[in-house]
């Protein structure tokens, strides 16, 4: 049966509460007496031999119908539109034979024994649902299933869960709710798909209680079931979906239950890494003042490729440099600088597939099998690739971050903390014609002189004094006095340590004058040593 797909409507109800006691709102289930006369083998009914031939012609028309749908869904994906187009006029004639006799065995369903109309319900709604999208029909079709006293009880209770879904979707909540519980307490088995149903509905009818307090018990209801999906997914081992996760953070947001979302948007964004689920994930970090897990969040969402904002970029940097990454910090920059978001092949999926001949028709052997064939599709992942790559979602895309004062800041000082001088002194080169002080030419002076290029350090550091604007000039005046020192350019070294050693700051005003009798000592010892060797020589 085709799926019918629910819209999760989400209403607001600003609420303070404590989490709901687990039993609360969870429905009955099955007894071990009910259990067991479902398990038991029965003498099973049959119909009567000229609704049986009717019955047989039915499901003939369904199985061709099914046919005729596999072979458009493989022209569809061939991409052969007019061929897959074709295929409907095949498909509504199967259909249209099916039904008539339906519509045969209609005319005398008072006439029929209750077994024979249950089935005739039963055939009566999926050509309804499946084919005609008759939903009211549908449901009046299942609602005299379930009272026929011949129905089998399986499928009696399967028609209760089918009416709970078809209830739902047309807003009907309690009959939803009612019909759902009865398929709680009657079936031998209960799915954590039973449970997310339950809660979608005490959810929605949530939105349709009178009080605060009903609406609040709702909402109670709608988590426990949410849970209790959760528990019997795990244990069976059954991936929790998207949509699932949706509801189940939707009724604790209700319920205000921020720190035990906390878990359950970690668990979702492992599965589902969604930009959605990052940012409500980091609010709740910021409104728990969790801010170690706001940046351990940061680089998550960038390893999967969700950062798509400046601001989410440069707090990723940031913070990396000041917990101790500055190398990761780098390259969270530079991706921002270079790259956008695309697609790369992360994984294959291979399976068995139908083949068609070249009319459009399953290809069969002579047994009259279908013939399959392995078929493998490469499988893409989101991924930051160079901008204007054809890996690129959009290929005139352009990079988050561009070449400005703040990103370059950013950049050349996340390299120099990882102790990349060749590349910080690069970046601060280009920082140089952005910027309107000389900071940057001071900073590529001291990382030359780190790398112990000791003109080029004093080429800078002097390029950097000329521009001017400089938080703290004798710092400068050291490093280019250091500098001139190492060449034995004792003069000038003198005469740039004089300059610092009038600096406000003390500091740099004793190491200045430290350096001034340091440089005087060291001169006079070159010049002796340099009397000695002309003596000697």
């Amino acid at each position: 049966m085709r799926l019918l797909f629910f819209v999760l409507l989400i209403f607001s109800f600003d609420v303070q509460s404590k989490i709901p006691e687990p039993g609360y709102g969870l429905p009955e289930l099955a007894s071990e007496a009910r259990i067991k006369e479902l398990n038991s083998k029965k003498r099973a009914k049959v119909m009567t031999p000229s609704v049986q031939r009717k019955m047989q012609r039915v499901l003939e028309a369904l199985d061709e119908a099914g046919i005729l749908e596999q072979e458009q869904a493989l022209l569809k994906k061939e991409k052969k539109d007019k061929e897959a187009e074709a295929k409907d006029k095949e498909i509504a004639k199967a259909i249209a034979n099916g039904q008539k006799e339906l519509d045969d065995l209609k005319t005398r369903l008072a006439s029929l024994q209750s077994y024979d109309r249950s089935m005739y319900y039963y055939y009566a709604a999926y050509y309804n649902l499946a084919y005609q999208d008759k939903i009211s029909e549908a449901m009046n079709n299942y609602v005299k299933l379930v009272a026929e006293k011949d129905t089998a009880e399986k499928l009696r209770i399967n028609a209760y869960y089918v009416l709970a879904q078809l209830y739902l979707s047309e807003s009907n909540y309690q009959s939803g709710l009612d019909y759902l519980l009865r398929w709680f307490k009657n079936t031998a088995e209960v799915n954590p798909d039973g449970y997310v149903l339950l809660g979608q509905a005490y959810y929605l009818l949530a939105d349709k209680e009178s009080t605060k307090s009903k609406v609040l018990a709702s909402y109670q209801k709608a988590y426990n079931n949410m849970v209790e999906a959760k528990r019997l997914a795990d244990e069976k081992q059954i991936r929790f979906r998207e949509n699932w996760y949706s509801l189940l953070l939707a009724s604790m947001g209700e319920l205000d239950l921020k720190n035990e979302q906390v878990p359950v948007y970690e668990e979702i964004l492992e599965l589902y890494p969604k930009k959605k689920y990052f940012v409500n994930l980091a609010g709740l970090y910021n409104d728990l003042d969790r801010q170690r897990d706001y940046t351990a969040l940061l680089k998550t969402a960038y390893t999967k490729q969700l950062l798509d904002k400046k601001g989410e970029f440069q707090s990723l940097a940031q913070m990396l440099v000041s917990s101790g990454n500055p190398y990761w910090a780098a390259e969270v920059i530079l991706t921002g600088m270079t790259s956008v978001p695309g697609l790369r092949v992360v994984d294959q999926e291979c399976m068995m597939s139908k083949v068609l001949d070249d009319d459009g028709n399953l290809k069969t052997d002579n047994k009259g099998i279908a013939i399959e064939e392995l078929v493998c599709t490469d499988i893409y992942g989101p991924a930051f690739v160079k901008a204007g790559s054809p890996d690129a979602l959009d290929p005139k895309a352009t990079p988050v971050l561009i070449e400005d004062k703040q990103n370059l800041t950013i950049l050349a000082g996340a390299l120099r903390a990882a102790q990349e001088r060749k590349a910080a002194i690069d970046v601060f080169e280009k920082l140089t014609k952005v910027t309107n002080d000389g900071e940057a030419f001071i900073a590529m002076g001291n990382l030359y002189y780190q790398e112990d290029e000791i003109e080029k350090a004093i080429e800078a550091i002097n390029k950097g004094l000329k521009k001017g604007n400089l938080k703290n000039p004798g710092f400068a005046q050291l490093t280019l006095g250091q500098a001139l020192f190492e060449l034995q350019r004792f003069n000038e070294a003198r005469d740039v340590f004089t300059k610092a050693s009038a600096s406000k700051k003390d500091s740099v005003k004793k190491s200045a004058r430290a350096w001034l009798k340091y440089t005087d000592n060291e001169q006079e010892r070159v010049k002796n040593l340099n009397i000695r060797r002309e003596s000697i020589s």
